[in-house]
């Protein structure tokens, strides 16, 4: 019956060693409702998601889900929940149809009444034109689509989602909505963590987390205001921006020049004879939806795989015929952030240092600044994979700025990151473009692309347009940008 407990937390903590990720966590989550849970990095939105799925056990405290105790009956409860991580466990070297029939095996669907499911699972994901395709060559979007649909096989009654929405493209990340309130409309109840403010929003009531502890538990409009602000002013203070120490650039000419390049992947052009160019100090946003090119076209401008035509010129060198000294005078922050997690944070400084040919004395000077900026005094010692996402992402910057680089390319910097943390991150961008550094940058979190000086948007491998944010709104009547980019997606589709 809807409005009913399903599932009740009492005194919950739990402990990893001698930390504390969550501890005196009290909820009551009813049925039927979607509930959204959310915090700043390192707040224990995943512990809290993984001791509700019966995952992990509580170090002191219960949970019960449907009346079952998630010690007691763990593996009665995770057959029943549809458990969604933020890394979605599908299987890439099989196809669409594939990974659906190993989810409805492993949960004990009938051939028959799996074959009815995988019907209306495909109408409902817009998935069935890609039956055959194998996982690992999906785009994002349809990756997260397919792995909800993995976890709705067995049509469970609770649905719990870990980030579901994480490094999805604006178009995508509707289209999931779209899905996730079909299901939420049939009755069904939906706990989910989010880093989108826009997203909580939406939900029924959200317990907000910080430091392992519950804050608060209301409706999103008892939070007062706009959830963003609110979210920022309940977070530690950024760190303030530390100066930089790269030297004076001259503020004019290009600093990234491509004419006519394209990749192709046997049959398949991933970019198809784009032109641009970025001028130095300038932030430039490059959006598109997951699939697009823009981690193709970020590669070969580092000079990390060949163009199949066409020129490009980045930091003043060839990157088709010397890729070497081009990556001299380039940055390069990867999606995954480019660390080597079994590394401590002053290794992994290190070994960037070294990579870069930079002496002991310099390294060590701006090993501290790096330590300085990224707030990670106290941390030199620890390994990488401990750190919280925003530690991590503010190291993985400061080690693609060690050698003091012309063009800075940023490739989905703030995916999966708190607002305050993006905030800062922001101010940190700013201060590297007004040092006379180029940043290239992509990004689907289209509010945070205002800050952009100039934006392409690009879509199947060509570019649709490029303007500045502002003119671009004022083009379609003063539409945020993120309605004008989902306009440009629809039009060109």
């Amino acid at each position: 019956m809807n409005g009913e407990t399903c599932i009740r937390v009492a005194g919950l903590g739990r402990r990893f060693r001698k930390n504390w990720a969550i501890r005196g966590v009290n909820l009551e989550i009813r049925r039927g409702e979607l509930f959204g849970i959310v915090g700043p990095d390192g707040a224990g939105k995943t512990t809290l998601i993984q001791s509700l799925c019966a995952i992990l056990d509580p170090t002191e405290g219960s949970v019960t889900v449907d009346g079952l105790d998630s010690v007691r009956a763990a593996a009665a409860i995770t057959s029943r929940l549809g458990y969604m991580s933020q890394a979605y466990s599908l299987y890439e070297d099989l196809t669409v149809e594939e990974n659906l029939e190993f989810f409805a095996e492993i949960r004990g669907i009938s051939t028959s009444l799996f074959a009815q499911r995988k019907q209306h699972l495909l109408e409902f994901s817009g998935l069935a034109p890609f039956l055959d395709r194998r996982t690992k060559h999906l785009s994002g979007g349809m990756q997260k689509k397919l792995a909800l649909c993995c976890n709705l096989v067995h049509e469970p009654d609770i649905l719990v989602l870990d980030e579901p929405n994480l490094g999805v493209d604006p178009v995508s990340r509707r289209q999931l909505w779209r899905m996730l309130r079909d299901y939420h409309a049939r009755g069904n109840t939906i706990v989910l963590a989010t880093s989108y403010m826009d997203e909580a929003g939406r939900c029924d009531r959200l317990a907000f987390l910080l430091d392992g502890q519950l804050l608060a538990c209301d409706k999103p409009g008892a939070f007062g205001g706009d959830l963003e602000a609110v979210f920022k002013a309940h977070t530690p203070p950024a760190l303030p921006v530390a100066g930089l120490p790269f030297p004076a650039r001259a503020a004019d000419g290009n600093a990234i020049e491509v004419q006519g390049l394209s990749r192709r992947f046997g049959g398949f052009t991933a970019v198809d004879g784009i032109s641009f160019s970025v001028k130095r100090g300038e932030v430039f946003g490059f959006l598109g939806p997951n699939g697009s090119g823009k981690s193709t076209t970020i590669k070969m401008l580092c000079g990390l795989l060949p163009a199949s035509a066409g020129q490009a010129t980045v930091a003043g060198v060839d990157v088709a015929s010397r890729p070497e000294n081009a990556r001299r005078g380039i940055g390069y922050m990867s999606q995954r952030f480019s660390l080597y997690l079994d590394l401590t944070v002053a290794e992994n400084i290190e070994f960037f240092g070294s990579v870069y040919g930079l002496d002991s004395a310099i390294l060590s000077a701006r090993m501290q600044w790096v330590v300085g900026m990224a707030g990670l005094g106290g941390h030199e010692k620890s390994l990488t994979r401990n750190l919280s996402g925003a530690l991590r992402q503010r190291l993985a910057l400061g080690c693609a700025l060690l050698h003091q680089p012309e063009v800075l390319f940023l490739d989905e910097p703030t995916s999966g990151v708190d607002p305050a943390s993006r905030e800062a991150f922001w101010r940190l961008i700013q201060v590297v473009a007004d040092a006379g550094t180029a940043v290239f940058v992509t990004t689907h979190y289209l509010a945070e692309a205002e800050n952009c000086h100039r934006v392409a948007f690009i879509d199947r491998g060509k570019i649709l347009c490029i303007d500045t944010p502002q003119r671009l709104r004022e083009l379609h009547g003063g539409a945020t940008l993120e309605d004008v980019f989902i306009q440009f997606m629809e039009h060109a589709a």
